[in-house]
């Protein structure tokens, strides 16, 4: 039985994969499609990456739409999730699956309005195609259910608490507005249930390598996040200063909070507004609000999230009994 149906937008990066993952495992949840932007890697590149993933989770048959071109170079500085944003593993979908014909700004307008109310939007990446569907029709975000989005660095008037608990926080930045600020200005204008996930809550929780090296002797979904985070985790566990091996995942505590709103303890309505600061774009949260308030998430439960994740990763393990 579906409880839940997903539309997912993403960059298809390492986190993004380990939450398409986490999605794809959660009991009653059907993915009805996936469209991909640029960020992590080209969004052709991840459209490949968002084909490979859910092969991995046994699922052959979602449609994954190629959204919009980057409107810029490239960065300058290299992505940590590898040039082809798999950690260059070599991982390629399976014979003869590909990308469907329709662009993932069409499949989110035709999405809402064959299913208005009853699909969860989860945005992963830079927003270009958010951006673009709404610049058709203003009141799309309406016709979600929720749109969830990992971005942003929480509410202002927090700023100097993050960044005292989180001394990275300032940094690190909101990489997905980063990549594309005029997007994000027109997604923090309009209406809808709109939930931001940001950098402010995503960044505090850290994983451990062991943990995720010792479920991989014994899980395929673990052994391919491991072999993919390879790389990756030598950056966390540098950028984060961190005393162990870690890794972190941003868009999987995006993804937890849209499948059990449960899990979010506190937040702030407030006005997202775009900031240019130290050369960086970010979302932050404006309080009093003077416009369309959306949510911004300030503290979560970060055992069930990180317990949601563990049984992402042994989610294959064969149990007691299985055939």
């Amino acid at each position: 039985m579906t409880d839940r149906c997903v539309l997912v937008d993403t960059d298809t990066g390492v986190d993004d994969a380990l939450a398409l993952l986490t999605v794809a495992h959660h009991p009653g949840t059907e993915i009805v499609g996936v469209g991909t932007a640029f960020g992590n890697c080209t969004e052709r590149q991840a459209a490949r990456n968002a084909l490979t993933v859910l092969s991995v989770a046994g699922l052959h048959d979602v449609p994954v739409c190629i959204g919009q071109p980057r409107p810029g170079p490239p960065p300058a500085t290299s992505s940590p999730h590898g040039l082809d944003g798999l950690g260059d593993r070599g991982y390629r979908p399976p014979p003869g699956v590909y990308p469907a014909p329709e662009s993932a700004v069409d499949q989110l307008l035709r999405v809402a309005e064959d299913r208005p109310g009853a699909v969860d939007l989860l945005c992963l990446g830079p927003l270009a195609n958010i951006a673009a569907a709404v610049t058709r029709d203003p009141r799309l975000l309406t016709r979600y259910r929720s749109v969830t989005v990992m971005g942003g660095m929480g509410t202002a008037s927090r700023r100097g608490v993050e960044a005292a608990v989180q001394p990275q926080f300032l940094g690190k930045g909101d990489t997905n507005t980063n990549h594309d600020p005029g997007a994000a200005t027109v997604v923090a204008a309009v209406p809808g249930q709109i939930t931001w996930v940001g950098m402010n809550v995503t960044g505090r929780l850290r994983l451990a390598w062991a943990d995720l090296v010792a479920r991989s002797a014994v899980g395929k979904t673990a052994t391919f996040v491991r072999d993919i985070t390879e790389d990756y985790h030598r950056y966390c566990t540098s950028t984060y200063r961190a005393e162990n091996p870690i890794y972190t995942a941003h868009d999987s505590v995006a993804a937890a909070v849209m499948l059990d709103p449960a899990v979010v303890l506190a937040a702030d309505d407030a006005q997202p507004r775009v900031r240019h600061e130290d050369g960086r774009a970010a979302v932050w949260g404006v309080i009093p609000v003077r416009g369309p308030a959306h949510r911004f998430v300030t503290d979560l439960d970060y055992g069930s999230i990180g317990a949601r994740i563990a049984a992402t990763l042994d989610a294959d393990i064969p149990r007691s009994g299985a055939r």
